[in-house]
């Protein structure tokens, strides 16, 4: 069996979902996402989402606070300011603002404070799903529990993927294969950086009479080495810090659930920048996959030596509030010949020219 494609994207993830959905709203309909699960199965506010995209982004607005120690005054003084040079509602806050808006806060040891007014977050997978139910209605093909098992070349050029069932004929392949953009690269010959390291997340349970309303600001906390978050009815609180699994990663196989020992290290962080929550019951959480590059930012662009072969991976934790103007680039750079904004700086061949991207926060490269 065979079928013919202008656009294939390889991986059913957010990126690959906000690709075909940007490339089906220009009209660009024989577009076809291979996914070798189920879309989100790997690893944008609401008035922007749901209204435009339609679906469920499950988009929280409640604000995000700041606090950082001496050395990270610095980086985040830096990133207020470009935040409100591109008009980011973001502005610097003293100790007495943060606990104001975060009560409770334990705001000893931070040195400057900062607040982003419409931060938040969703739900990646309602947000996936959206995308692609849009592209699809637009005319995409998406084959979920498809494994794209090769990509064939003719002189230099792409010329189709393939995979168990059908060989697919395409002049264009985006790899957006997040943990498994590295294996995806292989097929053409290219290899691509790419670290896998784990996620975890713990949920505490709020004891009563406290509560952590879900309209209170999700904080970064870089004091205890701790974010944390509201989640559903205000009786939940979501908190990460650093992971201790120091085990090798497969993208086929990799714990789901995050370790005793971290969950305990992490309630007592969350003890310390809130003691009001000291009493919070673990009630275990979940863990995933970061896909990291050398520097922490994702490759876009073309890839070197095969005409056809666009590179949109390595998100380091960032894709979902980066997918919707991402989808929207590799569709221009796909149909026009170059994307409206310059992502040169992203481009694969960094790496080897040195030209590596940095974090300004001394400890945090994953940062911006």
């Amino acid at each position: 069996m065979s079928r013919t494609a202008d656009v294939v994207i390889i991986g059913g993830g957010i990126q690959g979902a906000s690709i075909a959905y940007h490339l089906t709203q220009r009209g660009h309909r024989h577009v076809v996402i291979v996914e070798k699960e189920t879309l989100a199965s790997g690893c944008s506010g609401r008035t922007t989402f749901d209204e435009v995209v339609g679906g469920h982004s499950g988009w929280v607005q409640c604000g995000l606070v700041y606090m950082v120690t001496e050395k990270d005054r610095e980086a985040l003084h830096h990133n207020v300011a470009l935040g409100q040079r591109h008009g980011v509602p973001t502005g610097l806050v003293d100790a007495e603002e943060a606990r104001r808006r975060v009560p409770g806060l334990n705001t000893e040891g931070a040195v400057a404070f900062a607040f982003e007014e419409n931060a938040g977050y969703g739900d990646g997978y309602g947000s996936t799903v959206a995308f692609a139910r849009r592209a699809r209605e637009g005319g995409a093909t998406i084959l979920q529990n498809t494994p794209a098992t090769g990509i064939e070349t003719d002189h230099g050029h792409v010329a189709g993927v393939i995979t168990p069932t059908e060989r697919i004929a395409t002049r264009t392949v985006v790899n957006a294969a997040g943990p498994w953009a590295d294996r995806v690269g292989r097929m053409v010959g290219l290899e691509l950086p790419l670290k896998l390291e784990l996620i975890e997340e713990a949920v505490i349970r709020v004891q009563a009479p406290d509560t952590y309303p879900i309209d209170t600001p999700s904080v970064y906390d870089f004091v205890n080495g701790l974010s944390f978050r509201p989640e559903g009815t205000g009786h939940t609180v979501v908190a990460e810090g650093s992971s201790y699994f120091k085990g090798a990663l497969d993208a086929d196989g990799y714990p789901t659930q995050p370790s005793d020992r971290y969950i305990e290290d992490v309630s007592m962080r969350l003890a310390r920048a809130m003691p009001r929550l000291a009493d919070g019951t673990p009630r275990g959480g979940w863990a995933g996959l970061l896909e990291g590059t050398p520097d922490f930012h994702p490759v876009l662009g073309t890839a070197p030596g095969l005409e056809g072969m666009i590179l949109c991976y390595g998100f380091s934790g960032h894709g979902f509030k980066e997918a919707p103007v991402t989808g929207r680039l590799i569709a221009e750079l796909i149909l026009d010949g170059r994307p409206s904004l310059d992502i040169t700086p992203l481009s694969y061949e960094r790496f080897a020219a040195g030209r590596l991207l940095r974090s300004l926060y001394k400890d945090d490269p994953i940062m911006a």
